[in-house]
């Protein structure tokens, strides 16, 4: 009960956060241009793919035309994906730092919670946060998808669930620069180190690191390495294939949960240590 309602007190802090209003309203210009824009044609040939009236596809069966529309909505996902690692990351990163400003921390803690507790709220609290905002912008492209195309795919809807545990794995990260350092700069700059910088070496590591030296030692750490953090870029490319219709891994899924589930006890670990 205690973790619920800082869950949602910290839902309704972040409702007010100027960065995820961007996220929201960005969301909201994609929508109503798929809206105005998307429609479809339908004769003996096939079904046509119209934009703005304008045929951009030949006339395909059912199933191609399924297709085709998946590589769109795919291209649709990877860009929320990247403004939810952008916004969301600005919008929620200053949550715990917040939290644990001198005052604010005391009031927390001089009642009956724990210090794990305050943890799982705020983050939780933020994750749903940034929830509401990929469920509005994939719910709104499926209504508008199913009703002017005729699409109705449900695997866009479970990319909502994909895409918000990614970003969970990630704030993981965030979470514990922000206990480490109550800064919040120094935690958003982490997290695009990780995502943009570590994270993508550690993942193509094949064609980078690995050239730097061919010591097996070397190499296993590298690989340990890569298996300590969230795979973020390997779960968003599993989460397209997902979206696509295409095999995808699930692996990566299952070992960020492990890794991020790490991070945060190192976070919760280090919270209690500190001295308020």
């Amino acid at each position: 009960m205690k973790i619920f309602l800082l869950i949602l007190g910290t839902s309704r802090e972040l409702a007010a956060k100027a960065t995820l209003y961007v996220l929201a309203g960005i969301s909201t210009l994609v929508l109503l241009f798929a809206g105005l824009a998307l429609s479809s044609a339908t004769s003996d040939e096939g079904t046509t793919l119209l934009l703005f009236g304008n045929p951009v596809s030949p006339p395909a069966t059912a199933g191609a035309f399924g297709d085709l529309v998946a590589k769109m909505e795919t291209g649709f996902a990877a860009g929320l994906f990247a403004g939810v690692v952008l916004f969301g990351m600005f919008g929620t990163a200053g949550v715990i730092p917040d939290a644990l400003d001198r005052g604010t921390v005391d009031l927390y803690l001089s009642k009956p919670i724990s210090r794990w507790e305050l943890l799982a709220g705020k983050y939780l609290g933020s994750v749903t946060a940034v929830f509401a905002n990929i469920l509005y912008f994939i719910g709104g492209l499926w209504l508008i998808i199913g009703l002017k195309v005729g699409a109705w795919n449900p695997a866009l809807l479970a990319t909502a669930f994909l895409m918000t545990f990614a970003f969970a794995c990630l704030y993981a990260i965030v979470v514990l620069f922000g206990v480490l350092t109550r800064n919040m700069a120094i935690a958003i700059i982490a997290g695009f180190l990780y995502i943009f910088l570590v994270g993508e070496a550690l993942q193509n590591r094949e064609f980078g690191l690995y050239r730097i030296s061919t010591n097996e030692v070397y190499r296993a750490i590298v690989d340990g390495s890569y298996y300590l953090f969230p795979q973020i870029s390997a779960m968003q490319s599993n989460a397209m294939k997902f979206l696509s219709g295409v095999d995808m891994d699930w692996r990566p899924f299952a070992q960020s949960f492990l890794s991020s589930g790490a991070i945060l006890g190192l976070a919760a670990w280090t919270l209690r240590q500190k001295d308020f």
